[in-house]
């Protein structure tokens, strides 16, 4: 096999490392996407912060009311005594009055805040609400993004494996050294061991060859480098 078959075996090599290198950093930027969601995860922050939120007024909610219906309770109670003619004493039905008068001012203090913590209940459940369908809309569209990613990572999965099938049969017929030897030049090369020759410069670094050069690009026994980057050069006849 001449060396210009052997440049071009590699050249195949590469590019079927390039093409798995491509597919591996496209897998791991899906799985990633996969993981994590930060605007998912910000809009179940802002929806558990609102519920908390909805859950401390809906408490308040509960003892305002329970405090009204305590004063309302004892606002009747004291009434029903002021007005069934059984305090005949003039001291103690005077007390009484000042009791009813004091109760029904705070009565109505009661129910001015008892309002404005159901008003403010009312806002919080509303934006409850607004919270929720929005993090269901994001839900939704993240099952559906989910969906074409994992059809996507399947469809890689399988290209990967045709990839590297074709890529044991290739190096199943090179030589161990110059496989060797083109592994560590990919490491220090970008990936890019290989360059072609074109209109009869390096494709790479697109230093022009001088006649000699690419002589011995398409004769030699061994294999050419490139003088500018280093890298096998591969002359496509």
């Amino acid at each position: 096999m001449s060396m210009t078959q052997v440049a071009a075996q590699l050249f195949q090599l590469q590019q079927i490392d390039l093409e798995l290198d491509r597919l591996s950093s496209e897998q791991q930027s899906a799985q990633s996407v996969l993981q994590s969601n930060s605007q998912l995860r910000k809009l179940r922050s802002e929806y558990n912060s609102t519920q908390q939120q909805l859950q401390a007024g809906r408490q308040a909610q509960k003892e305002a009311e329970w405090t009204l219906e305590e004063l309302m309770s004892r606002l009747q109670s004291h009434e029903k005594r002021l007005y069934s003619g059984t305090v005949e004493n003039a001291k103690e039905l005077q007390s009484l009055q000042q009791e009813v008068q004091r109760l029904l001012a705070q009565q109505s203090r009661q129910e001015d805040i008892t309002l404005e913590v159901i008003e403010t209940v009312e806002a919080q459940e509303e934006i409850a609400r607004q919270k929720l369908a929005t993090l269901k809309e994001a839900e939704d569209a993240w099952v559906k993004e989910c969906s074409s990613l994992l059809a996507r990572r399947d469809q890689l999965v399988t290209r990967q494996n045709e990839l590297q099938a074709q890529r044991a049969q290739l190096v199943a017929g090179i030589d161990a050294g110059l496989l060797s030897r083109y592994e560590k030049m990919r490491k220090m090369k970008q990936g890019r061991a290989i360059s072609r020759v074109e209109q009869n410069s390096c494709q790479w670094c697109r230093v022009i060859l001088t006649p000699s050069e690419l002589q011995h690009v398409r004769i030699s026994p061994e294999l050419q480098t490139c003088t500018n980057c280093g890298r096998i050069l591969y002359y496509d006849r």
